[in-house]
């Protein structure tokens, strides 16, 4: 079942975050949900969305008939929400959305696409089914559905960890360059190059590079440490470097997002 996490970097849009069940931890980063199925005001709130070479399934329970979209972004978005919407989506692990549902990424990036409409994947009507489902119910009913529905895709696929995994989990980790993982696991750099962009949807140096900059902006969020030690932390050859990778990225630099991101803290 679906464990709550106790944090809420989003409060204006009532933001919740959820861990999947351990048979899906390898697949799915977590579910999050915002918004309320009894929200009577409308607010309009700017976000910005960074990419970590995971994917979103969401489905919009705001309206009579529910909304399935699916997105993969290799580059930052800005997306506003509203305190109406009532949101639920699925975050998948890097790669794990071709291998929990068959969707080759590298096809359908930079797009939010709507499914049934854009296209139309062979579990559709199985996912139509458990939506239908959700529907009117509390929210923790609402994941145990959404989630039984993606052990039953494992189920039928058989999943097991992979060479891909085994690779995406030591590059995520920041000590060894792409080389280096492929040579430890016997492959080809160009093998390697080669899969990661089917089942990922990016390369080695970008998935690198999302991670750096993830660990980048948590520390920027949540501590006081320098800048300076950040960059070198999150293996940046120095200040400068750092600061114009951090801000090509988020479109601002690290102390503007530092000062946003505690701002609304207060």
């Amino acid at each position: 079942m679906a464990i709550l996490l106790l944090n809420d970097p989003l409060p204006h849009l009532k933001f919740q975050k959820f861990l999947p069940d351990q048979r899906l931890a390898d697949w799915v980063q977590c579910y999050w949900k915002i918004g309320s199925q009894n929200t009577q005001t409308a607010q309009l709130f700017n976000e910005k969305l960074y990419p970590d070479a995971g994917a979103s399934l969401t489905i919009d329970l705001s309206h009579d008939e529910p909304i399935v979209s699916f997105a993969f972004n290799r580059h930052t978005v800005a997306k506003t929400f509203s305190d109406q919407e009532y949101l639920i989506s699925v975050r998948f692990a890097p790669s794990g959305a071709y291998h929990l549902l068959g969707i080759t990424l590298h096809e359908l990036a930079e797009a939010n696409y709507l499914l049934g409409y854009d296209f139309t994947p062979s579990w559709y009507n199985s996912l139509l089914s458990c939506v239908e489902k959700m529907q009117n119910n509390p929210l923790l009913s609402q994941l145990y559905l959404l989630e039984q529905w993606l052990l039953s895709q494992a189920m039928s696929k058989q999943l097991v960890e992979n060479k891909t995994l085994k690779v995406i989990k030591q590059l995520i980790q920041l000590n060894d360059s792409a080389t280096a993982v492929s040579k430890q696991l016997g492959l080809t750099r160009r093998t390697l190059e080669r899969r990661l962009k089917k089942e990922a949807g990016v390369s080695p140096a970008q998935l690198q590079q999302f991670y750096r900059l993830k660990s980048a902006r948590t520390l920027l969020a949540d501590s006081q440490i320098p800048v300076t030690a950040i960059a070198l932390q999150c293996g940046y050859y120095d200040h400068a470097h750092f600061c114009h990778a951090f801000h090509n990225f988020t479109f601002e630099t690290p102390l503007q997002y530092r000062k946003r991101k505690t701002s609304k803290r207060l």
